[in-house]
């Protein structure tokens, strides 16, 4: 057996492990702005539906330096979304709205696409991400 035959032979068993790990509900499209005809309230309607289902958001560390500035590197959070492999694409600034989580912090919270997911040998696609106000 070679190294690159194990590893498709395990990444079934691995995806499903990532994707029970997934514990977000997530909407993923094209949103434009509305306003609610009963209250005149604004709103975001969906206009193009890319994805609902589940996911996981999550926000990564990354050391950056800043050549300008003294003293050590900073350390940023960044959040992503992971979704199942297979899931239709995502575009860059295809918004995602968090409608449901094991974490009530999550639930409302809303972000946009900021770059292509990882892809190939993957237990899941991973989207970088830009939270928004």
């Amino acid at each position: 057996m070679t190294l690159g035959g194990d590893i498709s032979s395990a990444l079934p068993v691995l995806r499903a492990e990532a994707e029970s790990r997934m514990d977000e509900v997530v909407l993923v499209g094209r949103f434009k702005d509305g306003t609610d005809p009963e209250t005149g309230d604004p709103t975001r309607m969906m206009e193009t539906e890319r994805y609902d289902g589940i996911g996981r958001i999550r926000w990564g560390s990354r050391e950056v330096s800043n050549s300008q500035a003294t003293g050590s590197p900073a350390a940023m959070q960044e959040p992503y979304l992971s979704v199942p492999f297979g899931t239709a694409r995502f575009f860059t600034d295809d918004e995602v709205e968090c409608t449901g989580s094991t974490d009530p912090l999550l639930v409302g919270r809303r972000f946009k696409v900021s770059g292509g997911a990882s892809a190939g040998q993957v237990t899941a696609y991973r989207y970088p991400l830009e939270e928004l106000s």
